[in-house]
């Protein structure tokens, strides 16, 4: 269904897989559209959908059954009509027994019986165009399936960098605190400090080895949905290569919105769906056309299996159309006329959601640029306090719970850069998923 690189097959059936190597994000996006269950579950749908259209254009070759069937029979005259069909009717014997009270007759009966439908009034060729269709909006969702899961392995991978960086940052603050509490002990025991700051200093140290601590199960927690979507064992551990720059957005609003409702591939998809449901009336009118076809049957008979002492055949042409069939007729069209409207409400709203899924990923990603830009300002005013703290801090000018408020407020800002800088790089990757722009250009080449 899809070409996947030679060089992937060969490191994923690799004793270890990925896990050895770094781990970019393409490769887990790869990753994910081979191992996932979800693109395996919706590839398989897909191709339900392809077999199923296949079926419905064999109807138009009709239909070949063979048959064996078994009678034992003392009916007059359907021993009389076996006796002749098997070839071993004795006139003499007719007149000579009771032709009213004859022995039990067994009949084997080898039957091969053609139906080959001449005019349907539309309904075959309705139900392939529908079934054909059907099979196209299993595609859609086909390809919707793999950039949602491509969007999922993305977003889990920028997740765990994250979260490693949180790790990493809350280490190198644990680092300048047990300094700090460092330089508190040795000022103490020479009487500059008091007690009470050595203590504070410690109570603060605690504090972020408790915040590492959750920092830590979080990045373990992060690496296992990362696996988990890559459609791994959740307990692989993965080496990161860094991030790429986050991808251009360029263009209005406006432009987005309009191209995600012409190429979303689940609204393609519904819009296949209704399509369908569309035919559903078109086929339940076919109910009040004419049928004609022709039925062809030719026969073995003989008192054993398989026998073929007597053989016949027989040709029909057969037409016949529906003049009543109660109000079930009538209603399943207006069903399907109904089925119909209803859908197209469905459509309107669907449309106008992904209208406002874009406009909610423009706003968002608007947000986490001007949040990174102030935050990085504050991030660089956060590191000048802690210097000047520290200072002044040796020099006996300030306190250390001075020096814990500025360490305080640096770990903050460092974080909520931090934030902001991945914000911009997932607020992108979600625009780009829900106005449609593929994440995944091996998709479109594929089919």
């Amino acid at each position: 269904m899809r070409w996947i690189p030679l060089s992937l097959l060969i490191i994923l059936t690799a004793g270890g897989g990925l896990s050895a190597q770094v781990l970019s994000v393409e490769e887990a996006v790869e990753t994910a559209l081979i191992a996932n269950p979800t693109i395996q579950a919706a590839a398989a749908r897909a191709e339900a959908g392809n077999s199923r259209a296949k079926q419905a254009k064999g109807h138009r070759w009709g239909r070949l059954d063979l048959a064996e069937t078994f009678n034992y029979s003392n009916n007059p005259a359907e021993v009389f009509a076996l006796t002749l069909n098997q070839g071993r009717f004795d006139f003499d014997e007719f007149f000579t027994s009771d032709p009213n009270n004859p022995a039990g007759l067994s009949t084997w009966i080898t039957s091969l019986d053609l139906t080959l439908p001449i005019y349907t009034g539309g309904k075959i060729g309705t139900r392939i165009e529908q079934a054909e269709t059907m099979a196209g909006a299993g595609h859609e969702t086909w390809r919707h399936a793999g950039e949602q899961v491509a969007f999922d392995a993305t977003t889990a991978f920028v997740n765990l960098a994250k979260a490693r960086e949180n790790v990493e940052l809350l280490t190198k603050a644990r680092s300048t605190t047990d300094a700090h509490v460092k330089l508190a002990e040795a000022y103490a025991e020479q009487g500059i400090i008091l007690t009470a700051d050595l203590l504070d200093a410690k109570v603060y140290l605690s504090k972020m080895d408790e915040l590492l601590e959750q920092a830590k199960n979080g990045a373990q927690l992060a690496e296992a949905a990362l696996n988990f979507h890559m459609g791994a064992d959740q307990a692989i551990p993965r080496r990161l290569a860094p991030l790429p720059p986050p991808q251009t957005v360029s263009g209005e609003l406006g432009d987005w919105t309009s191209a995600a409702v012409d190429r979303r591939h689940d609204l393609a998809a519904a819009r296949e769906q209704l399509a369908a449901g569309r035919l559903e009336t078109k086929a339940a009118r076919s109910g009040y056309l004419p049928e004609v076809a022709v039925v062809g049957r030719y026969g073995l008979y003989d008192d054993t299996i398989f026998g073929a002492n007597g053989h016949s055949g027989t040709v029909m042409a057969v037409a016949k159309i529906n003049l009543l069939g109660g109000i079930a007729d009538g209603k399943a069209r207006k069903a399907a006329e109904l089925d119909t409207v209803s859908f197209e409400a469905d459509i309107r709203r669907f449309e106008e959601g992904v209208r406002l899924e874009v406009r909610q990923a423009w706003q968002d990603l608007e947000t986490a640029r001007a949040r990174h830009a102030t935050a990085t300002d504050v991030l660089a005013a956060a590191n000048e306090a802690l210097r000047v703290r520290e200072h002044r801090f040796k020099q006996g000018l300030d306190k250390m719970v001075d020096v814990l408020d500025a360490e305080t407020a640096l770990r903050e800002a460092q974080t909520r850069e931090m934030v902001a800088r991945y914000d911009v790089i997932l607020s992108t990757t979600r625009l780009h998923f829900v106005s449609g722009a593929t994440l995944i250009p091996s998709m479109e080449e594929s089919r």
